[in-house]
This record gives structure tokens, sequence and C-alpha cells, in this order.
């Protein structure tokens, strides 16, 4: 079953279908896109909506690829796991790879929206 779930971000009410049950954590992931971009906002730049929503998603992506670059140096110096010690779940990765696909699923669909926004 499909849910249903509007966002805000710089004011703009945005509806969006996602699974059911996934209503607070995609309420969530809009609050931390929209306290990006008033970070960009309160910098003083005046800038339309969707290079705005491109910056934002940039920055995202950033922080995206500094946290992947930092989990593979931790995993790459680490000694391994004395044997009495469970591996980490294998789900772990596939968290990362999930939270790497939506970013960049995310990021499309701003690139997409700001060009929309941009023949306007």
């Amino acid at each position: 079953m499909k849910g249903r779930v509007s966002v805000t971000i710089n004011g703009q009410n945005y509806p969006m279908a996602c699974e059911a049950g996934e209503e607070d954590h995609i309420r969530n992931l809009a609050t931390r896109i929209d306290d990006v971009a008033q970070q960009i906002l309160a910098s003083g730049a005046t800038i339309n909506e969707s290079r705005l929503l491109v910056m934002v998603g940039l920055i995202l992506a950033d922080r995206l690829h500094e946290a992947e670059g930092e989990a593979e140096a931790t995993n790459s110096t680490e000694s391994p796991p004395p044997a009495a010690t469970p591996a980490p779940a294998p789900e772990n990765s596939q968290n990362n790879e999930t939270l790497s696909a939506s970013i960049e699923a995310l990021a499309e669909r701003l690139e997409h929206l700001a060009s929309r926004l941009d023949s306007r």
C-alpha cells in the first residue's frame, strides 16, 4: 500500500507518494533538506529556487561522499574483530547502499525540478 506525505522545503509544499509507514522518515529527510536551504539563504545568497535546490543536493551529496570516504578509511585501518566479537550485520552495508541510492535519486529529482523551474 502506498502512503502520501506533504513536505515543505523553503516554504513550498511538495505532496509525494511513499511506501506506507515511511511518512515520518520522508518528513525528517525534508526537514534536513530545508535546514540546508535555510543555511544557504542565511548566508545572504540571492538565488532562484531551482539553483537553491541544486546547491542543497550538491551539499548533501558532498556530505555523503565524505561520510563514505571516512567509513572506507575506518574500515581499512581497523584490525579485524576478535573471534568473540560478532561481525557487523550485513544490513549495515545495505543501509549505506540504500541511503546512497536514496540521495542519488533525490539529487536526480532535484535536478529535474530545477530544470522545470528554469524553463518557466
